[in-house]
């Protein structure tokens, strides 16, 4: 089981093979504004968002109510932290203080604990803060106490809040000892004889910021910390030292934090998409950042969170747009399209034949004619021209298109002549079989393509004839056997793979 689902998660982004693959309401996310995301034992990916928990398996996703005896949970503040613990049990907490633990034999969410009816658990926002230790005990931060529900035992004890600042994020660093961020700095803490007692720390006490992130890289035993529009710092635990990076985002929100590869993590930011760093030199450089003037870029700035799966690929929750999956895999493309009333654009969408020149232009024979791109100047040109397309005497579907000299182009369309374009004049000339050959005087269908050999000679296949072009010496050789040509590729210097409706034939030059 667990490995078909594997499979179905990779389905999705290996079959599509582009670098962004987006999933929104339109694909069953329950609301574009996602908060958390989690993958679980099983290989589902969990989504966290303004309206609940949904679940995807690669193709569908599922929608999950969260339940309080018969009251359906709607309101934003009970859907703010998604985890998963020490054996994969994923877990929903709220700040109203309602933990939810997913139940994998019935498929759904049953209300673990909720925080007891005290006048703090009155105030609207009574949990500032939330997240699992490595004792499997679920932290409930208030302003004044913090609770602790132990989810192996089920029994939950109440400490005092030491920090006495609203807990905004917490690490830990071993058994006992943890980095607590609050909105106004950092305090190294350690939970002992159910207390959480402060220990002095110079650097950390000095620093006073709003704290919105932490990650602890574990072999370097440096400190990021992410802020609310103060920027980014580092904390050396092993020099004693505090380093303020100053870099590009001084001014933006951290969401979150991410190892990425050994030496590289990624982070998360409200407004200016995901950023890179390098753990030794603190390089900091944009990743993956909003590009609208393609279809298929980045599609958003607002990262809430960031999951890695073991494929590399980065799952990004994107508001307002729901999740982005980025594939580094696969580059990125443009999307070349014809624009109603644009000249400079594709002629027509309908393609059926690209190359590229000698000079590097880009050519396109469509169902409305050929499209000329210069990708130096960005400029196009189209054959016939847009106002002879507006003439009836000749066709202007174009099935094939081969460069027989540098400048020359050579374009078949569904009757027996060949369109030459020169490049360099933009000249235009009908060459019918007689002009390559006086002695060929035999008219085809359609010709469906055409290629230069390395001998120079030019190859065209079409409905009823197979003929071999010198232009130099002005003949024509006609091969007789074959109809309906398709394609035509050179094996080698004497060998010609002919592919037509009939079949694959290889053919002798000579013989």
């Amino acid at each position: 089981m667990i490995k078909w689902l594997f499979l179905f998660l990779l389905f999705p982004a290996s079959i599509i093979a582009q670098s962004f693959k987006y999933i929104g309401v339109e694909d069953g996310l329950s609301n574009r504004r996602v908060y958390s995301i989690k993958k679980d034992n099983n290989g589902y990916m969990w989504f966290l968002t303004h309206e609940g928990v949904d679940r995807y398996d690669g193709t569908e996703i599922k929608q999950y109510k969260l339940m309080d005896n018969k009251e359906e949970l709607k309101s934003l503040l009970n859907f703010n932290w998604l985890y998963t613990d020490q054996q994969g049990v994923l877990w929903e907490i709220g700040k109203k203080g309602k933990i939810f633990q997913y139940d994998r034999d019935r498929d759904s969410f049953a209300l673990a604990y909720k925080l007891p009816q005290t006048k703090e658990s009155d105030i609207l926002n009574p949990v500032s803060y939330s997240f699992i230790d490595k004792s499997n005990q679920i932290w409930l931060c208030t302003a004044k106490a913090i609770y602790l529900f132990n989810t192996q035992t089920r029994e939950s004890t109440q400490i005092r809040n030491e920090i006495k600042d609203h807990i905004t994020c917490i690490k830990q660093l071993d058994n006992t000892h943890f980095l607590v961020g609050t909105e106004v700095g950092i305090r190294h803490a350690v939970l002992k004889n159910n207390s959480l007692q402060i220990i002095p720390c110079k650097e950390l006490d000095n620093l006073q910021i709003q704290v919105k992130e932490l990650y602890i890289h574990p072999d370097s035993h440096k400190v990021f910390i992410g802020t609310y529009q103060q920027g980014l710092f580092v904390y050396d635990k092993e020099h004693k030292t505090m380093t303020d990076l100053n870099v590009d985002l001084a001014h933006i929100t951290i969401n979150c934090i991410k190892p990425y590869t050994d030496k590289e993590l990624l982070i998360a930011t409200d407004g200016a998409g995901v950023y890179s760093i390098n753990i030794d030199s603190y390089k900091t450089t944009p990743y993956i950042v909003a590009d609208y003037e393609r279809r298929n870029g980045m599609n958003g700035n607002s990262i809430n969170d960031i999951y890695i799966d073991q494929e590399q690929r980065i799952w990004l929750a994107n508001h307002p747009i729901g999740i982005t999956i980025f594939n580094k895999k696969y580059t990125s493309y443009n999307w070349i399209k014809h624009a109603i009333g644009n000249k400079q654009s594709l002629i027509n969408n309908q393609v059926n034949a690209i190359i590229e020149d000698s000079d590097g232009d880009w050519w396109f024979g469509t169902n409305c004619g050929i499209s000329h791109y210069n990708p130096r100047t960005k400029r196009w040109n189209s054959y016939p021209s847009r106002s002879d397309l507006q003439k009836r005497e000749r066709n202007h579907t174009f099935t094939t298109l081969c460069e027989i000299s540098p400048g020359i182009i050579w374009a078949g369309s569904y009757n027996s002549n060949i369109y030459q374009i020169n490049k360099k004049n933009s000249s235009i000339r009908y060459c019918k079989p007689s002009n390559f050959d006086k002695k060929d005087t035999l008219e085809d269908k359609y010709i469906r393509t055409i290629i230069k050999d390395s001998q120079g000679d030019i190859w065209s296949g079409g409905y009823y004839f197979l003929k071999r072009h010198n232009l130099a010496k002005g003949s024509t050789q006609l091969y007789s056997g074959l109809n309906s040509i398709n394609t035509i590729v050179e094996k080698d210097s004497q060998h010609m793979w002919i592919g037509t409706a009939m079949g694959l034939y290889l053919l002798n030059k000579e013989s």
